[in-house]
């Protein structure tokens, strides 16, 4: 929980610190679209608990830089398409200066157009190398990415003298990109996929 909170205390001092908007604010509003229900719903409910609970903390100890925070927050009940459309609510009609979120993969990728496209400072929490490779101007994440994790996986395995791996993967983004990811590395370690499955939501 600690290294969490410092995660979103990083997260909201550097985009406050770039959002010059807020500045000439009474208040630093954090717009945040996450996947309180749904699939991801296992991530995205306590991501949420934890960024309400440290914006109170924050707010009661004076505010951010001197201001307080606004939490203007949707959920995309684990569907990218609303990712989309609530990331273009938070920037269009509640004019947000900053924006946290994305649980999934997916539904970070998808509202990333037009984030970038609005200027919008945007730190998601997902996991897939694609939200940061190539490098985007506007996005940055904190969750490590599926590539760190095949390495740490695969360097494991390595110790306990383990070659063979079969693979099964899920067809979303996050799936996606970690199947790549790991059989980019796999050679790496010396391990052996000796199967590779796909497979999708329903």
């Amino acid at each position: 929980m600690q290294r969490i909170q410092k995660l979103f205390a990083l997260a909201l001092t550097g985009l406050a610190l770039s959002a010059a908007p807020a500045l000439a604010q009474q208040t630093v509003k954090i717009g945040s679209f996450l996947s309180v229900t749904g699939a991801a719903a296992f991530l995205g409910d306590p991501e949420l608990k934890t960024l309400e609970m440290y914006i109170e903390k924050i707010n009661k100890e004076g505010g951010l830089l001197g201001r307080k925070i606004e939490l203007v927050h949707y959920d995309d009940g684990s569907e990218a398409n609303k990712a989309n459309s609530f990331a273009k609510r938070l920037i269009d009609n509640d004019q947000v200066d900053v924006i946290l979120g994305g649980t999934t993969t997916g539904g970070t990728m998808a509202a990333i157009p037009v984030i970038e496209k609005s200027g919008t400072p945007f730190i998601s929490m997902a996991a897939g190398v694609p939200i940061i490779e190539p490098t985007k101007k506007w996005v940055f994440k904190v969750a490590p990415t599926d590539r760190m994790a095949a390495e740490r996986v695969f360097a494991d395995m390595k110790k306990r003298n383990l070659t063979k791996v079969a693979l099964v993967s899920e067809t979303g983004g996050f799936g996606q990109s970690g199947h790549k990811e790991t059989l980019a590395v796999a050679s790496k370690f010396g391990i052996e996929i000796v199967a590779d499955e796909t497979f999708g939501p329903k």
